[in-house]
Parts: structure tokens; C-alpha cells; sequence
């Protein structure tokens, strides 16, 4: 018996969709996206004029623009009409991603919960690794960071900022690319929610010290170079705060939340 997805052309089509010559357009944009990306043009530096643009690849405005357009739409480069310089380069911002993701979760109801177990899954070894690495550097880096927690205390907003851009700095010092990217790209959705579900806690100041104290013991292990303990410290005490959220995290879901 023939396939019916071979008989109703759904294969073909499928195969024909997969092995599509790019359109010019898009040629031009993969390859100003690998200069992007590869850094020969760098952030703030601009591209040639249109006009320059159109006679080195030898295409109409409307292809070149095209072409510009899906860069723009990647957050690769701005292009300011009229201006002489041409369009320029830019540095993406991880919240293009961080948006693409949250909208991601929310199309599958994940709750804030889930959100947060995933990063108990990675904080941790990120600490150890901290530690490893650490430099007289590093821990005066974080320690900038505890006395904006310290001063942020009794300001629900103000202290999750200052605590989300902790664990932020943690994570680049870890030394792992990937972990500092997804906690950047979940920064927005945690920060939020980190001040909304305090303001419903009524010792909502003691939770910020509490917060604030383990912050200091973990910059102290790190500080003194020792990983496994950094490691069982903070995941211990990510499974307590697991503990206090749960009774309005479990159910509480990304779409509440988002701007």
C-alpha cells in the first residue's frame, strides 16, 4: 500500500520545502551574520552606505533592504534611515531571547516552581565552579553586589533586582558561558516574581535578611576557594527558599507575570 502522506504529496512538499534555494536576501543576511558573529564588524561599527552594499553584491534596494531587515529583526544591527553612516552594528540583547522563551513557557503553563527547580538543578555546581575560579577580582565583584542587597533591604523591587544581579555575576564567574546566558535570559521572569511573591509574605523584611545572610556565607566559601562546600551551601539553601515559595509558586504561571 502507498504511504498516504506519499500520496497526498505531503512528503515531496516536505522534501522540496527542506532542499529550497535561499533567496538572495537571505544569502546576504547569512553572510553579514557571520561577520556579525565571527567579530570582523564589531558593536557600534557600521556597515557600508546602501548604496555600497547594492553594488558589492550586486542586488536591487528592495533585496538589500530585505536582507537588513532580518538582521534587524535578530537584533544584529540598527539601521537608521537616512542617516550617511549606514546601519550599525549592534550587541543583541539577551531579552530578545529571554521574550522567545518566556513566551515558550507559557504556551506550556509552566509555573514559577518549575522554573525555579530547573535552576536548582545548575546554581549549585555554578557556585563550586565560583569558587574554583575565584580571584581577588571576583569576590570584590560580588561583594559590590551584597552592599546593593544590604542597601535594598525593606524595598521588595529594589531588593530582587539587586539579588537577581548577584546571582547574575555568579554565574558569569562560574566560568560557564551557557549557565551566565540562561540565567540572564530567566533574570526577567525570576526578578518578577521574586518581588510579587514577596510583597504577599508577611516577614517579608526578615526573608530579604535571610536572603541577604546566606548571600554573604556563600561570597565567604567562595571566597576561601572551596568548592563542595559553596556547592552543599547553596544547594541547601536553594531547597529552603524552594520550601517558602512553594505554597504560591506551585500554581502561580509564567503569563502572570510578564510585561
Amino acid at each position: 500500500m502507498a504511504d498516504s502522506g506519499a500520496a497526498n504529496g505531503s512528503v515531496p512538499a516536505a522534501r522540496a520545502a527542506a532542499h529550497r534555494i535561499p533567496k538572495m536576501a537571505e544569502v546576504i543576511a547569512a553572510e553579514l551574520r557571520s561577520r556579525i558573529l565571527q567579530g570582523e564588524l564589531e558593536p557600534g561599527e557600521s556597515l557600508l552606505s546602501e548604496a555600497i552594499l547594492m553594488d558589492q553584491y550586486e542586488v536591487s534596494r528592495p533585496t538589500l533592504r530585505e536582507a537588513l531587515r532580518l538582521l534587524e529583526a535578530q537584533d544584529l544591527i540598527s539601521v537608521r534611515r537616512g542617516s550617511h553612516r549606514g546601519p550599525v552594528v549592534n550587541l543583541p540583547d539577551v531579552g530578545v531571547a529571554a521574550r522567545a522563551v518566556a513566551i515558550q513557557l507559557q504556551i506550556r503553563k509552566t509555573t514559577l516552581a518549575d522554573v525555579y527547580r530547573f535552576r536548582m538543578l545548575y546554581e549549585p555546581p555554578a557556585a563550586r565552579l565560583a569558587a574554583m575560579n575565584a580571584t581577588p577580582e571576583s569576590v570584590r565583584l560580588l561583594r559590590r553586589g551584597l552592599d546593593d542587597e544590604a542597601a535594598a533591604i525593606g524595598d521588595s523591587a529594589a531588593y530582587a533586582a539587586a539579588a537577581w544581579q548577584f546571582h547574575s555575576v555568579l554565574m558569569d564567574l562560574s566560568g560557564n558561558t551557557t549557565m551566565a546566558v540562561v540565567t540572564e535570559g530567566l533574570q526577567h521572569i525570576s526578578e518578577q516574581h521574586s518581588a510579587r511573591g514577596m510583597v504577599s509574605l508577611p516577614d517579608q523584611r526578615e526573608q530579604q535578611e535571610r536572603s541577604f545572610k546566606a548571600h554573604c556565607r556563600l561570597v565567604d566559601l567562595i571566597e576561601m576557594g572551596d568548592g563542595a562546600r559553596a556547592e552543599e551551601f547553596w544547594a541547601r539553601h536553594m531547597e529552603l527558599v524552594r520550601e517558602v515559595q512553594s505554597g504560591w509558586s506551585e500554581d502561580q504561571h509564567i503569563t502572570e507575570l510578564l510585561d
